[in-house]
């Protein structure tokens, strides 16, 4: 009988390292701050900078949390080079969509990758201000990078677009950390 017993104790201790499954995930993360900018005429929003959390190109002080204080965070920045990046972050009424098919760690303001972006805040009335033709690149001297689930970049949009509304986006910044991979 004592045989049995030393067996089957094993094979319990066994059966429960099946139970375990993969740590969870880290939460997504990330800020923006946008430079809106009224280029002329056919531009009916003044100029304004929105901000979610608090960066620079050298600097995050702030970042928001997905699901923490009413901040939506989502984010795949995935690859090995090139990246491919995709990711939202709202809060409120202020939010940003982005989407980079293929960034490089050596994206430069001479030579960006190219990417899509949506902005809107409560300035727009929520409308959103897109472009399919917004140059991503990194500061030389700053923290800015990418690699597999994460992102710091500057951008700029020429030109963004909402029903007849052409206004444009200056150099801004977006973070992302803890994303898909």
């Amino acid at each position: 009988m004592q045989r049995v017993a030393c067996l089957a104790f094993p094979l319990v201790a066994f059966a429960l390292l099946g139970g375990c499954s993969d740590p969870v995930p880290p939460t997504p993360q990330g800020a923006f701050n946008v430079q809106f900018t009224d280029t002329g005429v056919d531009c009916a929003i003044a100029s304004h900078r929105s901000e979610a959390g608090d960066i620079t190109d050298s600097k995050k002080t702030a970042v928001l949390i997905d699901g923490v204080d009413g901040a939506n965070v989502t984010c795949s920045v995935s690859g090995a080079g090139p990246f491919n990046v995709s990711a939202k972050i709202t809060l409120g009424s202020d939010g940003i969509n982005l989407s980079i098919p293929a960034i490089n760690v050596g994206a430069t303001e001479a030579s960006p990758a190219s990417g899509s972006f949506a902005f809107w805040s409560d300035r727009t009335a929520g409308d959103a201000f897109s472009s399919s033709k917004c140059s991503f690149y990194f500061k030389e001297g700053t923290g800015e990078g990418v690699a597999s689930g994460k992102l710091w970049v500057s951008f700029v949009c020429p030109e963004v677009l909402e029903s007849t509304n052409k206004c444009g986006i200056s150099e801004s910044h977006v973070i992302f950390e803890n994303c898909d991979q």
